[in-house]
């Protein structure tokens, strides 16, 4: 129902423009006034747009051009619903705890309330004013936060859900206005039985002072969710006269339905997506649901589906999510882990591909929008469990990857660790918690990019030279050196003078490695990366082979360290 009120004043500004002379830009400008003091766009973002945003807003000024607007919103009982659209006003006031006095100080009754007040009011957006002995700041209600779980980015000054998904829940600007998530907005007001005030209040002063306006208002009101109210005058000043309007707005929005709200036990019915598991006679594939309800198992359930363990092959690259990510999720041997939150077992030793067993996909990928990444890489290809993953699963043996990027890292935790405690110190210093993501990113490209080779070739850098301990191999050196430059020319020293046979072959290979860092990624690639992308015989289509031969001969070294503890003593 549209209860607009036809102010016939509204229409009266532009009479008599027609036909009295006044050029088009004058017209123009005297249209755009309209609309402006009118607050035109104002008022259509109240009805239609207020409320659908992805992020609500909810408190602080909003940036609209030319307009002073500035929101407020408290949640409300739905039974208060038609007394508080029946004005304008902010009605909220200061929500906090504290003691109510009911009746006469003498005879009174005073009652503690958590918001102080027995309308049912409360706020979201609480102002923490410490009246300038400390710096104010926002905080969202702590109910709200505690529900969702959500983490505070101090730096973004965002609320996330980690678990679901690393979401912005909540955004606080630097002009201290705060919007929020929607289906965490409803799910809040679904589950708390209560609806949103949002409350608009929208000023502005004409653009143009020649124009006389005369007072004038526009109400509306739909009925359920909506109203404002208008008011349009002019302001005297001592030097000039200004036209201004003012809108004073309400949107109520409203909780979803309970069965949509995502929480427990509403959250209980999973989704399930379906896989490629192979193809048929007529090489069409072959898909099936990863619901563990509907597959075989080796206790009889359902034995004309695929089985639990039935392989699902996926491109490599599904990895690259989760290595770009390392303060989040951990790829190692054979497994995927976020947090403690979620694991896949994988079999990712095989070239070009990884695969999953079908039943897991579905118990141990979180949600449907997991499931569906992973499915943007399956394939149909003629995939094999890897011997290691077959002797883990099947044979109940201890198996170690055979894969060069998990050997070279199994055997530089054990040559370090191997080397602390026979030396009293560390070969390789502990990376800090800012370099960890080197050592653990370390993998055969996926992509087959210049850009991952780049990468791989940096952080294998830090962790293999960078990380030597100068420091305590400088003390091993007896003999006297003019200049020692670098962590491989110390240990170059060190390893000559324990006469360390073979050392040499490691030590070139180590200044490749260095020179492959300067030229590629230190800097713009000229003659000397090409020069020693000759010398490792790198080129575009095979960043993978050649990156895994690095660290073939990073674990070589590692070995003959190893081999000569007692000689470098």
């Amino acid at each position: 129902m549209d209860n607009r009120a036809d102010c016939s004043s509204a229409h009266s500004i532009l009479e008599g423009v027609a036909g009295s002379g006044i050029d088009d830009r004058r017209r123009y400008n005297l249209e755009t006034e309209k609309d402006y003091l009118y607050q035109v766009a104002i008022r259509d973002w109240v009805e239609n747009s207020l409320g659908t945003e992805i992020m609500v807003p909810v408190y602080g000024p909003k940036n609209e051009n030319e307009y002073d607007i500035y929101i407020q919103s408290v949640l409300i009982p739905e039974e208060v619903v038609q007394s508080e659209m029946k004005n304008d006003t902010y009605n909220a006031g200061s929500l906090e705890p504290g003691i109510t006095v009911y009746g006469s100080w003498e005879n009174d009754e005073k009652l503690y309330q958590h918001w102080n007040n027995d309308k049912g009011l409360e706020p979201f957006v609480i102002k923490r004013e410490f009246n300038d002995l400390a710096e104010d700041y926002i905080e969202i209600v702590e109910e709200f936060r505690l529900l969702f779980n959500l983490y505070y980015n101090s730096q973004k000054k965002e609320y996330i859900d980690l678990a679901g998904g690393n979401i912005s829940v909540v955004k606080v600007a630097e002009n201290g206005s705060v919007t929020v998530h929607k289906r965490y907005l409803k799910t809040y007001l679904a589950l708390k039985e209560k609806v949103l005030v949002i409350h608009v209040d929208s000023r502005c002063v004409g653009i143009s002072r020649e124009e006389k306006i005369k007072e004038d208002c526009v109400s509306y009101h739909d009925g359920t969710a909506t109203l404002y109210n208008l008011n349009m005058g002019q302001l005297h000043t001592f030097s000039q006269n200004l036209n201004y309007s003012i809108l004073y707005a309400k949107k109520i929005i409203r909780g979803c339905d309970l069965r949509d709200c995502n929480v427990w036990p509403y959250n209980e019915e999973k989704s399930y997506v379906e896989f490629i598991i192979g193809v048929d006679d007529d090489g069409k594939e072959i898909r099936y649901t990863c619901n563990p309800k509907y597959l075989d198992n080796y206790f009889g359930a359902n034995p004309s589906a695929p089985h639990y363990l039935t392989p699902v092959y996926f491109d490599a690259a599904v990895l690259g999510k989760y290595y770009s990510k390392p303060e989040i999720y951990k790829v190692e041997d054979g497994i995927i882990r976020c947090g403690t939150l979620w694991a896949l077992y994988i079999d990712n030793t095989r070239d070009g591909y990884v695969s999953a067993y079908l039943g897991d996909l579905g118990r141990n990928l979180p949600n449907e929008a997991e499931q569906y990444y992973w499915r943007g890489f399956n394939r149909a290809i003629e995939g094999h469990l890897s011997r290691t993953k077959i002797q883990r699963d099947f044979m109940s043996i201890a198996s170690d990857s055979e894969t060069s990027d998990f050997i070279f890292k199994r055997k530089y935790v054990d040559v370090n660790s191997k080397f602390t405690k026979k030396f009293g110190w560390p070969l390789f210093l502990p990376l800090t918690e800012y370099d960890l993501y080197n050592f653990e990113i370390i993998r055969i490209p996926i992509n087959n990019s210049v850009a991952e080779m780049d990468m791989l070739v940096l952080s294998l850098v830090k962790v293999l030279i960078d990380s030597l301990n100068e420091k305590e191999i400088i003390k091993q050196l007896n003999g006297e050196y003019v200049k020692l430059v670098g962590s491989i020319s110390k240990i170059e020293a060190w390893l000559n003078e324990k006469e360390i046979e073979g050392a040499s072959k490691h030590i070139k290979y180590l200044r490749k490695l260095q020179e492959l860092r300067l030229s590629g990624t230190g800097h713009r690639k000229g003659k000397g990366y090409q020069k020693i992308s000759r010398a490792l015989d790198i080129q575009k289509e095979n960043y993978a082979e050649t990156f895994t031969r690095l660290l073939e001969s990073a674990t070589s070294f590692l070995e003959l360290i190893e081999r000569n503890f007692d000689n470098l003593i």
